[in-house]
């Protein structure tokens, strides 16, 4: 900030290889909340109307569409917000153990998009291989347990996850090369895991 120098040593979780750096998630990406709606303005029926999905939509690693989704008039939403391939969306809201449920949207659609409960993740390059990797670190236990210290309690049984927060999360980053093995040897663990 303004050419000042802030240590983090004490932000940092552990220690990364020397070719790695920490990088806070809002160097990479945008993050934004999906349409806000009035409840007389949904429908069930989707002709003409844009799709919304909701944190029950996302399973861990994809999205299921589901025969209860809503739709709005498409003048209801900002084209900023409709479902790029290589986003992330994970709930803003949620239960506690579905804190960091995410999945990667697989191709662009012009007629969906996620509730305003919802955070979409899309990075400022659209690239598969950054997108599965953050992906891969937002499931792993120690990111997990970092966005778990940052929510707020929200009623009775839910957290709410603070945006600025959110973006100010540090992930580390390994150079490009390294990053599409990692993500090519997690694949292939979940495959022969299916």
């Amino acid at each position: 900030m303004n050419g000042e120098t802030i240590d983090i040593t004490d932000q940092i979780p552990f220690d990364i290889p020397t070719s790695w750096q920490w990088v806070r998630l809002r160097a990479l990406c945008n993050i934004a909340t999906g349409a806000s709606f009035k409840k007389e303005e949904a429908s069930v029926e989707g002709a003409n109307k844009v799709r919304i999905l909701r944190g029950g939509n996302i399973l861990p690693f994809r999205l299921q569409l589901k025969d209860n989704d809503i739709f709005i008039n498409r003048e209801l939403v900002n084209d900023n917000i409709l479902l790029k391939q290589n986003d992330l969306v994970t709930p803003a809201v949620t239960s506690l153990e579905n804190i960091c449920k995410m999945a990667r949207i697989e191709q662009d659609y012009g007629d969906m998009t996620m509730g305003g409960f919802v955070f979409i993740i899309r990075g400022f390059y659209n690239n598969e291989i950054l997108a599965h990797y953050l992906q891969c670190v937002f499931s792993s236990p120690t990111t997990i347990e970092f966005v778990r210290s940052i929510t707020n309690k929200s009623g009775q049984a839910f957290y709410n996850i603070g945006k600025e927060r959110l973006s100010n999360t540090l992930i580390p980053i390994p150079p490009f090369d390294e990053m599409g093995r990692i993500t090519s040897k997690i694949g292939t663990l979940f495959q022969s895991l299916n």
